[in-house]
């Protein structure tokens, strides 16, 4: 797989999604672009890096890897030779070859951004690094090499970054796939549907689309076999170099220099090589030809691609992994084996409402080949694995009461999969990883205990169970196929049920002497030509008696048919399985009257030597040539820097970047930050070591932040209330400067908690930017309080805060989940020329999915200091408090809440210059209100009390002003009183892929009356003489926003 460069929204929206930012405290964005806290990557275990020098390698591992090292060298060096010779081609560096024992280890590697389960390795573009862990099949493992350097071959080929974007992800994976030379079943299986159902894209203009999987893999590998067979392998090589040039710039498309034919004209030549090539297959079985569809309603239900199957003891009811396109996450439901009805979702709602991160799936490249769940013949209960932490933990579902029984953590075993119950009930057996080998193991569901049944060399998959429950029957990969063996649980012998050189697996019981089992074989009695071999590969239908070793074949369909199960109803033995056709699975079953075809096994061969996958070239470990990992060895650039930009509701303009020096290993980061918003800078240097769980950051920063200080309830906090009527916004402008040096750590407890630590020294100022205010301002306070409010000094904060986000996001930003983050610190008093005071700060916030994308959104922001010198908290405009003013509301104590609902109004927008992001709305609430220390803060009241209003004011020879009471008014009924409040709409669309809002708001103290008596229209009608008449409908008048940024 190679990490392709995603949209600037997507990829800083993803970031804030599932990773934990390490920036300190004191450098905190003014106004975050992204306001999310993120979840956790958790680095569960300590590595020690060790570096081994080949040829062409600098192989970084550690010690648990070491003793597969030698070969994986081995296969490494083979595959350059390969890759190299027929793209005639070297590499003028070593390649930076990353190992990981396991797939769990290697999804904590601090290099990628977070990877979901089926990534199986990764090459980047940027620092030609391969990524990858061991723990596949050996014929595999070379396999994944050879396709992830193909990558690095390529983007040392064609040059990537601004101008390399648009290169289709077939042209990638695509080369990737036909130069590993092996075709996967169930890829070779998509290639063969589109070509026998004339859904062959145009490659020249196919770009992968959501939920497409590995389709660009596959038909970019028929691609390149195409260019292969029709121009040869120099055609390949020219097409590479092709666009390479047409990425530079040049005149001509890479079809027409490399191949001399025009992108349209090779469409139509793939289509007909396809179509050809795969056209002995289409006399073959339909889905269709076996009866009605029993998979889920795609245009009824939310779920789509039917994955694995497992029926109920009675065969009733079939309990299906599906994908759900309203949760973009994998269900298990319940359907009816006799119409397809679906009778419950057990999973229903996203995964983490369940306790778990995601359901389980098969690894490798194994997919639905092999069980993902099983059904206990007792006790109403399905078993499957789902990902918790680190590792994966079995859970047992009832069906009945649709709640998780039991969960049985496997933190000692690698990628488990595949679970089957003994007859029993008591026991679950399953495959998993230890010590890079994969094995089959036994659960005790009452003790706990696990046992390895198998413990050899191979790689062993997909157990169940004998009905007497004395064996086992598993799959086992040997000389590059997949075979059925027997094992018995009592003296641990292992007899070899299927041979020949096509793949068997997921075998299931049919009855004590009779196993039902998907196979690639074809009848020996029908011989098929070289090229039909090599286009066939069809996973079908067939069963084996244990008794007589005959085999009988009971589908032949065009496509495959995988996963398949024993319906155990009345009457006629029924068997459902798993087809896929047109693109989408579906379910279908058959009765077991008439075999296609009859076969011995001896037709296959029989027992023999078991030669297992050796490396072409064979690579010989050179001690000498391995050497302990420096702290600072081998740091690079990591990658273009990014540039976020954004607006605030008051029109200023903000942006940040980020120059990022990192180890190899991603462990260890020295970057520069810098922001910028309106005139006021910020920069930050900072060191950043995340190689342990416990992570840390050293930071030297200087940061200057603005704010108004403008005391808007005229409560004479800030300067003589006298003169507020001359404070305008503009006047009030402050600024806060903070110089200083900060340690800051983090300690993930778990995906989803974290607890943060900081403290250092930093030099802090504060003041208004008209110097005539900042003077008048500091007389009146220290007459006032004997002390300035604005702050002038040294401090050593010392800060501790718990965070939680279990947030479910999508493109636009949150759709479900709650996050909150509760910190507190202190800043001691060492004299009096050092700044103390105490800061307590909650945010939490609630996000209820309503429909597909619709939301409920509430936050609540409470912040309180205290102490000699407290902190100021300003905050309002943007999506903190809609309506206001940016920065309108400051003090040392305040809230603000919000609740919105948030709902789509158009999914995407076609326009002349192409697609662009679609249209949501939102109708929001917003109340807050912030106030000094020493004074009430006095949010609304009911309480009926008089209120004189400010008719006027008098201007005084020293140019301040006495202001002139009216009549008093009487005011009843519920107001706001230090509070606001503001409602509207807001429209956001990612136009050219930024989150842009538009709101509508009405700003509101709840009471027209004493909004009328509050707020006054002043003019000056003298030389001595201002006077006011209500102006409370200005308050109330529609005000508009703009700005950009995500929501909260």
């Amino acid at each position: 797989m190679r990490l392709r460069r995603l949209r600037l929204a997507v990829t800083l929206l993803t970031v804030a999604g599932v990773s934990i930012g390490l920036a300190p405290e004191p450098v905190e964005a003014q106004t975050p672009y992204v306001p999310y806290f993120g979840k956790n990557r958790v680095r569960y275990d300590r590595f020690e890096w060790h570096i081994y020098t080949t040829d062409h390698f600098e192989i970084y591992y550690y010690p648990e890897v070491e003793p597969h090292l030698e070969r994986t060298a081995s296969y490494a060096e083979s595959a350059y030779q390969r890759i190299s010779a027929d793209l005639k081609h070297d590499l003028a560096a070593r390649v930076p070859l990353i190992l990981f024992k396991t797939q769990s280890e290697f999804q904590t590697n601090n290099i990628a951004g977070e990877l979901p389960e089926g990534v199986l390795a990764f090459a980047e573009p940027d620092r030609r690094r391969m990524v990858l862990p061991i723990d596949e099949p050996p014929d595999q493992l070379y396999r994944l090499i050879v396709h992830e350097l193909t990558h690095i071959f390529a983007f040392d080929i064609i040059p990537r970054g601004v101008m390399g974007a648009g290169l289709p992800l077939w042209v990638d994976e695509g080369l990737a796939n036909y130069m590993a030379g092996y075709w996967n079943p169930v890829d070779l299986m998509q290639v063969r549907d589109a070509a026998l159902t004339d859904n062959i894209p145009p490659m020249s203009r196919f770009e992968a689309m959501p939920l497409s999987g590995r389709l660009p893999y596959s038909m970019g590998h028929a691609a390149f076999e195409f260019i292969e067979e029709r121009w040869g392998k120099e055609g390949v090589r020219q097409f590479l170099f092709s666009l390479r040039k047409n990425v530079l710039g040049s005149g001509q498309t890479a079809y027409e220099e490399a191949l001399k034919i025009e992108a349209d004209e090779f469409d139509r030549q793939f289509d007909r090589y396809l179509k050809a090539r795969f056209r002995p297959f289409r006399d073959k079985q339909q889905p269709a030809d076996y009866g009605r569809d029993l998979s889920p309603s795609v245009e009824r239900t939310p779920f789509v691609s039917v994955l694995s199957l497992e029926p109920s003891p009675s065969g009733d009811m079939l309990a299906a992994v599906v994908g759900n396109r309203r949760d973009l996450e994998l269900d298990i439901v319940l359907l009816s084996a006799y119409d397809g009805q679906v009778i419950r979702n057990l999973t229903q709602g996203f995964d983490l409402n369940h306790g778990f991160e995601y359901i389980g799936t098969a690894g490798g490249l194994r997919g639905n080949l092999v069980p993902w769940i099983s059904w206990a013949p007792v006790g109403d209960r399905v078993a499957y694995f789902a990902r918790e932490n680190k590792g994966k933990t079995l859970i047992i579902h009832n069906v009945v009461t649709g709640k998780i029984e039991q969960r049985v953590r496997l933190d000692h075993l690698d990628a488990p999969e595949s679970p089957a119950f003994s007859p029993d009930g008591r026991y679950v057996a399953f495959a998993a990883l230890s010590s890079g080998v994969t094995d089959i193991y036994v659960l005790d569901l009452t003790s706990r205990s696990v046992r390895n049944v198998t413990n050899d060399q191979t790689a062993d998959y997909a157990p169940t169970f004998a009905p007497d429950g004395q064996s086992i029957v598993y799959t086992a990969r040997i000389g590059g196929n997949d075979k059925l063996f027997r094992l018995n649980l009592a003296t641990g012998e292992r007899e070899q049920l299927t041979f020949g050189a096509h793949d068997d697996t997921a075998a299931r019981f049919i009855d004590a002497d009779t196993l039902l089992f998907t196979s690639t074989a074809t009848d020996p009695e029908a011989p098929l030509t070289l090229e039909e071999v090599r286009n066939a590969n069809i996973p079908n239908v067939w069963t084996l008696d244990l008794r007589t070793g005959e085999l009988k074949q009971w589908t032949d369909v065009m496509t495959g048919n995988v996963s398949p199960v024993v319906l155990r109803q009345d009457g006629p033995l029924r068997v459902a399985f798993v087809s896929y056709y047109k693109g989408e699975n579906s379910i279908h079953t058959i009765t077991l009257d008439e075999p296609i075809a009859t076969v011995a096994s001896a037709d296959f061969g029989g027992p023999g030597p078991v030669f297992e996958f050796t490396a072409p070239i064979a690579h010989t470990l050179q001690p000498d040539n391995i050497h302990r990992k420096g702290a600072w060895e081998k740091m690079m650039l990591a990658g273009r820097p990014p540039l976020n930009l954004g607006i605030t509701s008051s029109n200023t303009l903000y942006g940040n970047t980020q120059v990022t020096f990192t180890d190899v290993l991603g462990d260890k980061e020295v970057s520069f930050y810098a922001q910028s918003i309106a005139q006021y800078r910020t920069t930050a240097f900072t060191y950043v070591n995340a190689e342990r769980r416990l992570q840390y950051a050293l930071q030297a920063f200087s940061q200057d932040l603005y704010y108004f200080g403008q005391d808007i309830t005229n409560s004479g906090a800030l300067y003589d209330p006298r003169i507020a009527p001359f404070i305008s916004r503009d006047l009030a402008e402050s600024v806060q400067s903070q110089r200083g040096a900060t340690a800051f750590a983090i300690y993930p407890l778990n995906r989803y908690s974290r607890l943060e630590a900081y403290s250092g020294y930093v030099h802090l100022s504060e003041g208004y930017t008209n110097s005539a205010l900042q003077e008048q301002a500091e007389r009146y306070q220290l007459e006032r309080y004997g002390q300035t409010l604005f702050r002038n000094g040294h401090m050593i904060p010392i800060g501790l805060s718990l965070v939680n986000e279990t947030t479910i996001f999508r493109e636009f930003g949150p759709v479900a989940g709650r996050t909150f983050k509760v910190s507190y610190d202190a800043s001691p008093p060492f004299g009096s020329s050092w700044l103390s005071r105490q800061t307590a700060d909650l945010d939490i916030r609630q996000y209820l999915r309503i429909g597909s994308t619709g939301v409920f959104a509430t936050r609540f922001k409470g912040f309180k200091s205290w102490g000699r010198n407290p902190d100021f908290n300003y905050f309002g405009g943007n999506s903190e408090m809609r309506g206001y003013e940016y920065l309108e509301f400051i003090g040392n104590q305040g809230f603000f809440a919000n609740a919105e609902l948030r709902f789509p109004l158009i999914e995407a927008m076609l326009t002349p210059i192409g697609v662009l992001g679609g249209l949501r709305g939102a109708f929001f609430v917003n109340l807050g209100a912030a106030g000094f220390n020493g004074q009430p803060l006095n949010v609304l009241t009911t309480r009926t009390e008089t209120f004189q209003p400010v008719v006027g004011y008098d201007l005084n020879p020293d140019n301040s002003t006495t202001p002139r009471l009216g009549e008093p008014i009487e005011l009843s009924g519920l107001r706001l009183v230090n509070g606001r409040a503001s409602y509207g709409l807001s429209l956001q669309s990612f136009l050219l892929g930024f989150p842009m809002h538009f709101d509508f708001s009405w700003r509101t103290l709840f009471n027209r009356t004493y909004e009328d008596a509050l707020y006054r229209a002043c003019y000056q009608s003298s030389l001595t003489t201002v006077d006011c008449v209500p102006n409370g409908s200005a308050f109330r008048k529609m005000k508009f926003d703009f700005w950009i940024g995500y929501d909260f």
